[in-house]
């Protein structure tokens, strides 16, 4: 994988690897900075209120997820690398809209659109990368992309931080956007001269039955992502509810989630580029996310002993860490493995879109977990992401056998 000593041993050795790295680091940089500084330019520059936001991400995250199979045809019809530079375009022209919008309706259209494109956008790069990556090469370069992810997203999240020290002023602001405008464009660029992979043929469909099958499999893997609101919505109201002069904390552990990221990505995904290495990792990760769990209950019931409850909480957000870079590795393989000769946008985006509908639940069942049951919700929250795992391996193993008998 890697050239020379130094920086360049981090390099990966294909150029086509170095492009596509390249893609996904100046992609999240300017994420990175612009989701730090959005809400601000939101509620400042806009001039929309935090339910309107709401209401707007909402509605634009769930047809997000409904158009990823039809746009997933689409790109399949138009040619994969060329969807992936029109999604680039399209994300770089979008976002200096925001400084243009007048009134919450053009908010609301703008804010939907780009967040369908930006659901689009992740189906296709994985098809793009499976037209140069070797099978047995697939996982590695996933999580060597991740791990870049990890780095330019915390260098993009410290320049939006930055930009946020001019608490007066909106240039800072202004130029954020027109930053992650022009980061999208170069990525558009370079995605031009990533390999083609073709197109399907206009008479090819997915086989229903397939696709049933292969759904069950996302739909488990989704109920394990729950983890993701667990970090972002569970901890916060776990840390103000118990620890509520101690809100660094909440900071805290989320630079400790992604230091152990950006550390161990690659190392926790060796071994899942097959179907039973992927399908060990996720019962693994899994378990270690219901472990997460127990010790976030734990750490709650610790009531007055701060440093118990401390060390509990960081415990729980290591373990949490671990277990959701091994199911990512998991998600990966399993993507590969299902479909190693039937490789289509559209079954990337089918897999896409059943991953992300728990998802979509996952902030609803963690809130209502933890209201309904309190400190006993974390138990009920470990149980089923528990559930989850153990059924991955056996219903991922069946779908494997019935998609091989055809």
């Amino acid at each position: 994988m890697a050239v020379g000593t130094g920086v360049r041993g981090w390099l990966p050795a294909s150029p086509h690897e170095r492009r596509y790295a390249t893609i996904t680091a100046i992609d999240s940089l300017g994420t990175g900075s612009f989701l730090t500084v959005s809400v601000v330019l939101f509620v400042t520059v806009v001039e929309v209120t935090p339910t309107q936001i709401g209401v707007a991400l909402g509605i634009g995250g769930v047809l997000s997820v409904l158009t990823r199979v039809p746009l997933g045809w689409l790109s399949d019809r138009l040619g994969h690398r060329r969807s992936l530079v029109l999604v680039h375009l399209l994300r770089g022209l979008a976002f200096p809209g925001y400084l243009l919008v007048d009134g919450y309706t053009e908010f609301l259209v703008l804010s939907v659109f780009i967040l369908v494109v930006d659901g689009w956008e992740s189906p296709v790069r994985k098809v793009v990368l499976l037209a140069f990556a070797p099978l047995s090469e697939r996982v590695r370069i996933a999580a060597y992309n991740r791990s870049v992810f990890n780095v330019a997203f915390s260098a993009g999240s410290l320049l939006g931080a930055l930009a946020l020290l001019d608490s007066t002023g909106r240039v800072s602001l202004y130029l954020v956007v027109a930053a992650n405008s022009l980061s999208f464009l170069f990525a558009a660029a370079l995605a031009h001269r990533l390999p083609s992979s073709g197109t399907a043929s206009a008479s090819r469909r997915p086989v229903p039955v397939r696709s049933r099958q292969y759904a069950v499999v996302g739909l488990l893997l989704g109920c394990l992502f729950i983890c993701t609101s667990v970090l972002t919505i569970g901890l916060p109201l776990l840390v103000l509810s118990d620890f509520a002069e101690h809100r660094w904390l909440i900071g805290f552990c989320l630079a400790l989630h992604t230091a152990i990221a950006i550390v161990l990505q690659i190392r926790l995904s060796r071994g899942t580029s097959d179907i039973r290495g992927a399908c060990r990792a996720g019962v693994i990760g899994g378990s270690v996310l219901a472990m997460a769990c127990l010790l976030y209950y734990a750490g709650a019931r610790t009531n007055a002993q701060l440093t118990v409850g401390v060390g509990l909480l960081l415990l729980a957000v290591a373990a949490l860490s671990i277990g959701e870079l091994m199911v990512s590795a998991a998600t990966w393989g399993l993507s590969v493995s299902l479909r190693k000769h039937d490789l289509t946008a559209h079954n990337q985006s089918v897999w896409s879109m059943y991953i992300s509908l728990p998802q979509l639940l996952g902030p609803f069942v963690v809130v209502w977990a933890l209201h309904r049951f309190g400190d006993a919700g974390w138990l009920a929250l470990g149980a089923l992401i528990l559930l989850a795992a153990l059924a991955l391996r056996p219903v991922s193993l069946a779908v494997d056998k019935a998609i091989t008998r055809g």
